[in-house]
């Protein structure tokens, strides 16, 4: 991430409201940063899974002609991106519904998704879901297939979507998904620590590991994690 975007990060994670809704996390950043370049030649931008909107905020710096569509299962992340971008000058439609269902009929030149599945057994124990709707599968992967089977309808030849996985859900049947539905273009992948108050849970996550429903590892003394960023498009 450029040194202007990293700034912008950091002042809309720490200035914009995200009570009672999801908060920005890594993987937030990697999709911007990841999204950056296609976002300044995209004139039709869904930031899908939208929360408190800082993935518009930060993208909508490279691209302020683009028009920005929103989207979130949550009514209060739409109610809280409305504010949180209420002093942006740009062109920006909200819509409250789950996945792509409020956007029938309509193509995007970038998809940025941020519907990222976690297992919920992990989402229960982890500090990032509170309050907030989670991927009830045990391996994590419904909400991500859910999102990738359909992604195509909403996609012309040219379109791109941006998206993550992380290695807190079965990160081989995820990405076999993806390359079942999509052509991938791009993969990088990026390593974090699990957050030491998760830690007393090791056992739990042994277990998870053990059925492939989480594939984080152990290293350095740590319980090492990734999250992998897809760049695809339409086979």
């Amino acid at each position: 991430m450029n040194l202007n975007l990293e700034k912008k990060f950091n002042k809309y994670s720490k200035n914009f409201d995200f009570k009672g809704i999801f908060n920005p996390t890594l993987t937030s950043k990697l999709l911007i940063n990841s999204s950056q370049n296609f976002a300044k030649r995209s004139k039709k931008i869904l930031d899908l899974g939208c929360g408190g909107g800082i993935i518009t905020a930060c993208v909508f710096a490279v691209n302020k002609k683009a028009n920005y569509y929103l989207s979130d299962i949550s009514k209060t992340a739409i109610t809280k991106a409305k504010k949180n971008l209420k002093s942006f000058k740009g062109n920006f439609t909200y819509k409250s519904g789950n996945c792509f269902e409020p956007w029938e009929g309509q193509t995007f030149d970038l998809i940025i998704n941020d519907v990222s599945g976690i297992s919920s057994r992990v989402a229960k124990i982890s500090p990032w879901f509170k309050n907030v709707p989670i991927d009830k599968s045990a391996d994590g992967i419904s909400l991500l297939k859910k999102v990738i089977k359909n992604s195509k309808k909403f996609m012309h030849a040219n379109s791109i979507i941006v998206l993550p996985i992380i290695s807190l859900c079965n990160t081989y049947k995820a990405k076999k998904i993806v390359k079942s539905n999509l052509k991938v273009l791009k993969q990088f992948e990026f390593n974090w620590p699990l957050p030491k108050s998760m830690i007393k849970n090791e056992k739990l996550l042994n277990d998870l590991k053990k059925n492939n429903q989480i594939n984080c590892k152990k290293k350095y003394g740590m319980i090492v994690c990734s999250t992998i960023i897809i760049i695809a498009k339409k086979c």
